[in-house]
């Protein structure tokens, strides 16, 4: 469509244009809508059902082989390994590449740009980890969920809730406390420099639209200065976020909103983490393994955890 020299040419009619631009207005003179053009001229099938790929969006429609996430993962279990190793990494240079990542994409960050999960990258390269150095890249996470992640956690170990938290979670032994980070911490012997700053939904969404994302963003950042890492958890998934926006009066931009996410966990890598707990009382059992964990827990993607059912 284009030369070295940024020309754009109509493939109706040959014509050249200067500009993308000028080319879609010619588009109409050919009684084409954009979607007929490039399904016309530039048809591209999926790579699952070999059905024509359709159209939402150019730049959409030249970077997808699937109509969905789930027909991937369908191709990638049914295609030969060999096959889909090199177009998976692929994927994952691709997206390096296009956001200029220091560290190569957690599970939640595959799963929501519609890229293979981690899972994925293990089958075929044995770890993600060894999937990421062949990209001279580490993964956000690179440490395995330690075995004592699945003991009983002590009884009697206090939680303390920060006295500004307005929908405190109930734990068997807990103290309001000022917190300088957070919602959740613990101290004495358990104290580990790790802190959680639980959400809901609704709070989720809040804290990381364009109004609230300069003061999370200065949170995080007082917690990087101290030494401290903080697990942000919300009392929700993702398919329930989405389903729950999709039905509420005041939508929020989810594209944006997992930007803002994306952006704050790559600055901040080594002193936060997101994940979505399913629901308040995941989040109610999940806190004080966190807490009491720590540092163990902050190289561990947790998320990859939470959806495989491990935890």
């Amino acid at each position: 469509m284009s030369s070295a020299k940024s020309e754009f040419s109509c493939a109706a009619c040959d014509k050249k244009f200067t500009s993308e631009k000028s080319l879609h207005a010619h588009i109409k003179s050919h009684g084409l809508m954009l979607s007929e053009y490039y399904t016309k001229y530039f048809p591209r099938y999926n790579l699952l059902t070999k059905d024509q790929l359709p159209l939402k969006n150019k730049s959409d429609y030249f970077d997808r082989d699937f109509s969905h996430r789930e027909q991937l993962i369908e191709w990638c279990e049914k295609e030969k390994p060999a096959i889909v190793a090199d177009y998976i990494l692929g994927l994952l240079s691709k997206r390096i590449s296009n956001k200029d990542l220091k560290v190569a994409p957690g599970h939640l960050e595959l799963i929501l740009n519609e890229m293979p999960d981690v899972s994925v990258f293990q089958k075929h390269f044995g770890s993600y980890t060894y999937a990421c150095a062949k990209l001279d890249r580490k993964p956000m996470f690179g440490s395995r969920l330690p075995e004592c992640w699945h003991n009983k956690t002590e009884d009697g170990i206090k939680i303390f809730i920060d006295t500004r938290e307005q929908q405190p979670l109930e734990f068997r032994v807990s103290e309001l406390l000022k917190l300088d980070i957070g919602d959740y911490a613990v101290g004495g012997e358990y104290y580990d420099y790790t802190y959680v700053d639980r959400k809901s939904e609704n709070d989720f969404k809040s804290t990381l639209s364009k109004n609230n994302f300069e003061r999370f963003r200065s949170e995080l950042q007082r917690a990087k200065d101290l030494g401290s890492y903080l697990f942000v958890v919300t009392e929700g998934s993702i398919e329930s976020i989405e389903k729950n926006n999709r039905n509420a009066p005041h939508k929020s931009n989810m594209k944006y909103i997992y930007h803002n996410m994306r952006l704050l966990a790559h600055e901040f890598h080594g002193s936060c983490q997101f994940i979505f707990t399913g629901s308040r009382e995941k989040s109610q059992e999940y806190i004080p393994k966190i807490l009491t964990l720590g540092k163990n827990l902050w190289d561990v993607d947790l998320q990859y955890y939470i959806d495989k059912n491990i935890l």
